[in-house]
């Protein structure tokens, strides 16, 4: 077994063994709680934390969930202290190009940092008209279609002719028409294999879903109303039992949604303007002589020879 294998193996075997003891509540750890260790370096939780800011926010809790993958990141964590402190040790933090990845990423971090702060200090101001406005634009986006719920019983054609099928169907809407119970008709009459969980039920769905024959026939009905149509399925019998019309939301419906949404857009001016200010400064010099230095040289592709010519 490998090394690294081993160490992997360790802290997952930590890690369940103290998960295992701790109460359902999130139990809050320090900073500079140790994780893993060696002789020469250890992992704390701020170590872990760090790491953490590599993956989206929304997927950190799943990815902690994992004693496997917790495992991994700690004993890479550990492997990177390890050899960064024996880097140091011997200087490589001098040679100009390692300098200047390090300044890099170093400037990386603290943008990032930088523009959070941007964005948290922004001035508070009233966003209502901001998000009604995005509201207005949406508005068609936000409509909710009107939705169907409907009851129907399928006949196949598969073990009976079209004529035997449409009969079947005709007793069926016959049975539907008088009243009787549809659960008992659904599991009686009908082919669908569903039928038997769902009774014929089709839970409350917009026209755009259903098969185009059968959404035309609903949309003709009213509610308590049946008839027979024949889809590629087979024959239904077809019940509408109720429909919820189309509507539109109120600004007041979605406000909070908006508000959020405005938010961002706020914000995200606030950052453009800042940009701005940076790209459009009148001191910014720009040394095109050497950008063009730095531009790769591609070889001159000589043109093609000319065709011979044919002697007549």
């Amino acid at each position: 077994m490998k090394q690294s294998s081993k160490l992997a193996a360790s802290i997952v075997a930590g890690v369940v063994f103290a998960w295992a003891g701790v109460a359902p509540a999130q139990t809050i750890v320090k900073p500079d709680a140790v994780l893993a260790s060696t002789s020469k370096t250890k992992v704390t939780y701020e170590d872990l934390m760090a790491e953490m800011e590599r993956l989206p926010e929304e997927n950190r809790l799943e990815f902690l969930l994992s004693a496997q993958r917790l495992a991994t990141v700690v004993e890479n964590i550990l492997i990177t202290k390890i050899m960064a402190a024996e880097a140091q040790e011997s200087g490589l933090q001098n040679r100009a190009k390692v300098a200047a990845e390090l300044r890099n990423q170093t400037e990386r971090v603290l943008a990032k940092y930088r523009r959070e702060d941007l964005e948290a200090g922004a001035p508070k101001i009233d966003l209502t008209s901001l998000a009604r406005e995005i509201f207005l634009t949406r508005m068609k986006d936000l409509e909710r279609p009107a939705l169907y719920s409907t009851w129907h019983t399928l006949i196949k054609v598969t073990d009976r002719s079209p004529a035997a099928a449409l009969e079947r169907a005709k007793i069926v809407k016959a049975k539907v028409d008088a009243g009787e119970d549809l659960s008992s008709i659904a599991k009686k009459y009908s082919d669908d294999e569903s039928a038997s969980t769902n009774a014929g039920n089709i839970d409350p769905a917009p026209l755009s879903v259903l098969d185009n024959g059968f959404a035309a026939a609903i949309e003709k009905l009213k509610p308590g109303e049946s008839t027979i149509v024949e889809t590629a399925y087979g024959i239904h019998v077809v019940r509408l039992l109720k429909v919820v019309p189309a509507n539109r939301p109120t600004f007041e419906d979605v406000k909070p949604a908006m508000l959020l949404e405005a938010d961002k857009i706020y914000k995200q001016r606030l950052l453009e303007t800042y940009l701005a200010k940076i790209r459009n400064d009148p001191t910014l010099k720009v040394n095109k002589d050497v950008l063009d230095q730095v531009r790769p040289r591609l070889p001159e592709i000589p043109p093609p020879a000319p065709a011979p010519t044919r002697k007549l």
